[in-house]
C-alpha cells in the first residue's frame, strides 16, 4: 500500500464528500480521478475538433467523405471506415483521447425565411 500525503483539511474535505455519497474514500477518489480525466479528455477533444473546423475548407476537403483523426492538432490518420480507423487509432494511441469525426468539406447551405403576412 501507497501512502499519499495531504493536509489534514483535505482529509477532513474528501472523508465527508465520500460519507455523504456513502462510498469508501477510496471509491469517491477513483471516481473523483475518473471524472477528471474525462473532462480533462472532453477539453482536448473540443480543442482538436475547434482547430480542425478552422482549417481552411479546401484543405478538409482534401479528405470529403471519410473519418479523420486528429491527436495533437495534427491530422494523424483518416479513413472512409470508421471502424478501421478507431482500430487504428486505438492500437497506435490506447486510451489517450484522440479526437475521430467526419471530414467535412463546402456545403452548401440554404436559408429559408418564413415570412408573415398580416391579413
Amino acid at each position: 500500500m501507497a501512502v499519499l500525503q495531504v493536509s489534514e483539511g483535505l482529509v477532513q474535505t474528501i472523508q465527508d464528500e465520500a460519507t455523504i455519497r456513502g462510498l469508501t474514500i477510496e471509491s469517491f477518489l477513483h471516481g473523483a480521478v475518473a471524472r477528471e480525466r474525462t473532462m480533462s479528455d472532453r477539453r482536448k477533444i473540443e480543442r482538436e475538433q475547434g482547430w480542425w473546423l478552422s482549417l481552411p475548407l479546401s484543405e478538409r476537403a482534401r479528405y470529403e467523405g471519410e473519418f479523420v483523426a486528429v491527436h495533437n492538432y495534427q491530422l494523424v490518420d483518416h479513413d472512409i471506415d470508421r471502424i478501421a480507423l478507431y482500430r487504428r487509432v486505438r492500437e497506435r494511441y490506447g486510451n489517450t483521447a484522440v479526437l475521430i469525426m467526419p471530414a467535412e468539406g463546402p456545403r452548401e447551405i440554404v436559408i429559408r425565411s418564413p415570412r408573415l403576412e398580416v391579413a
